[in-house]
């Protein structure tokens, strides 16, 4: 067999050729491909890695939050409780604090009708007991009544002192003096209260005599610029006022109480 040296030397340079065409047109994009293929595969194998990681993570989470949830749900029970008590508690002291303010405000009220209706009914009784001695005074003998207020009368004027009696005098030569009594007088009365007073005033008394059924019994002694009073109306009127004044005294007291 006879080998030609040219043959191979044009083989072995079209062999370099084709492997020089080879690596450049097909070696290195199928490489290129392959390392492209390489790293989708390496990202996908990360991200799945890390998914994976990210699941791990999550499902340790869970099992913490599935760990925690009867302590959480233990400590948002009991404050409910605790808020429900405490709400529970405000409405009792709310309630018992509008009632202790109606009781106090119904007491107050009470005490209030209460004290009305006895300060009517002792005014009712004082006037009745002003009426009945007023009635039994009226039929009993005027004179008998009559003269021994003239006489506690006269006894008032001679009691003042000396400043006091001028002042009734008014400074005139014959005092005048208006005297009214309960029913009519006799002269010897009359004339026995003119002599007192002429003495008790140190200056004639003119006495001008009237007569005032309202007084009851009594007497009623007009100077100038003042009076004396002796009579059973005023004694009545005085004893009512009392009565009352006392009474409503009492009944404030025990209002209070």
């Amino acid at each position: 067999m006879h080998i030609d040296g040219w043959t191979i030397l044009l083989q072995a340079v079209n062999f370099l050729i084709l492997v020089w065409l080879l690596h450049r047109f097909l070696y290195r994009p199928v490489l290129a491909v392959i390392a492209e293929r390489q790293a989708a595969t390496e990202r996908v194998r990360s991200d799945a890695e890390a998914a994976r990681q990210a699941a791990e993570a999550a499902s340790r989470s869970l099992e913490d939050q599935r760990a925690t949830l009867p302590a959480e749900r233990d400590r948002l029970i009991a404050a409910a409780r605790a808020e429900a008590e405490a709400e529970r508690a405000a409405l009792l002291d709310r309630a018992r604090t509008e009632a202790d303010h109606a009781l106090e405000e119904a007491r107050a009220r009470l005490a209030e009708e209460r004290a009305q209706a006895l300060g009517a009914l002792q005014r009712h009784a004082a006037d009745l007991g002003t009426q009945l001695a007023t009635r039994l005074l009226r039929d009993a003998p005027a004179r008998s009544l009559t003269r021994p207020l003239l006489e506690e009368a006269c006894a008032a004027v001679e009691a003042l002192d000396a400043s006091q009696r001028h002042a009734l005098a008014d400074g005139a030569e014959s005092v005048p003096v208006r005297l009214a009594a309960a029913g009519p007088l006799s002269d010897e009365d009359a004339a026995h209260a003119r002599d007192r007073l002429t003495v008790a005033l140190g200056r004639p008394v003119a006495l001008e005599l009237t007569e005032d059924p309202s007084l009851i019994a009594g007497v009623e002694l007009h100077f100038a610029h003042s009076v004396v009073r002796r009579s059973w109306k005023q004694a009545l009127a005085e004893a009512k006022e009392e009565m009352t004044r006392h009474d409503s005294a009492r009944t404030d007291a025990d209002s209070v109480a």
